[in-house]
């Protein structure tokens, strides 16, 4: 009997299948050029970063589109700070949203002083509304703390050491709840929403349409799995010997 379900236990770990490891696509500007060395360290999914100082958000779209694949599971849209309108940081956060597909949408508000006459606070209402209304969006509340931690910073925009650590941080966190509750998109990248719309008032989303309730779940068929875990279970249970 002891030989029978050592062969059991075997074929059943040869069926279990392989947990893959998770994969983070980050886009980013000059913030995150000081925060993905941390965020690297403080990861344990393999991360791809493209960021680049003085990016805006719009540049950004064209880099997340051209670098997402089915592999990625988590993206991270880490811009906004280069834009001053928040039209058209309205249209690269939902232009995101449909390249990423299903996938955790991982997003940041934004601290600095006003650029070019252009404050920042229109900018933050903008990922806000965009957050509220997008259930699977994540937001990095580095306005917060950046704001009750100004020895953080070294020119009101950039960190210091410390501060990007702590801010690699936030995104780890924030990442690995993403992961945890299976906030993972399979599907292939959703190509992006045409351009051409008003932008008088920005929009974030289409007018909601009415939806079915959820069908029932038909029962799953066993599989090889089961079956062997079951003979596993029984033979443990009656001491069996199944010869």
């Amino acid at each position: 009997m002891a030989a029978r379900l050592l062969s059991l236990v075997a074929a059943l770990v040869m069926l279990a299948p392989a947990s893959a490891a998770a994969k983070v696509l980050y886009v980013g500007d000059s913030l995150g050029v000081g925060t993905a060395p941390y965020l690297r360290e403080q990861l344990d999914e393999a991360i791809d970063v493209d960021a680049e100082t003085g990016r805006p958000s719009s540049s950004g779209v064209d880099v997340l589109g051209s670098l997402i694949g089915p592999e990625d599971d988590v993206v991270v849209f880490d811009l906004g700070t280069n834009d001053t309108d928040p039209a058209v940081l309205a249209d690269s956060l939902a232009a995101s949203r449909g390249i990423a597909g299903d996938r955790c949408l991982v997003v940041a508000t934004l601290n600095r002083p006003p650029l070019n006459g252009a404050p920042v606070e229109p900018l933050n209402r903008v990922i806000s509304r965009f957050a509220a209304r997008d259930p699977n969006s994540e937001v990095v509340d580095w306005r917060e703390v950046a704001s009750r931690q100004p020895g953080l910073l070294t020119d009101g925009i950039h960190a210091t050491a410390e501060g990007y650590a702590l801010r690699a941080g936030l995104f780890a966190e924030v990442i690995e709840s993403c992961l945890a509750f299976g906030a993972i998109g399979d599907a292939a990248p959703a190509p992006a929403p045409a351009g051409g719309r008003d932008h008088t008032e920005p929009a974030l989303e289409p007018e909601p349409t009415p939806t079915k309730p959820p069908e029932p779940k038909r029962p799953r068929p066993p599989r090889p799995i089961d079956q062997v875990a079951a003979d596993v279970a029984r033979a443990v249970a009656v001491g069996l010997d199944f010869g």
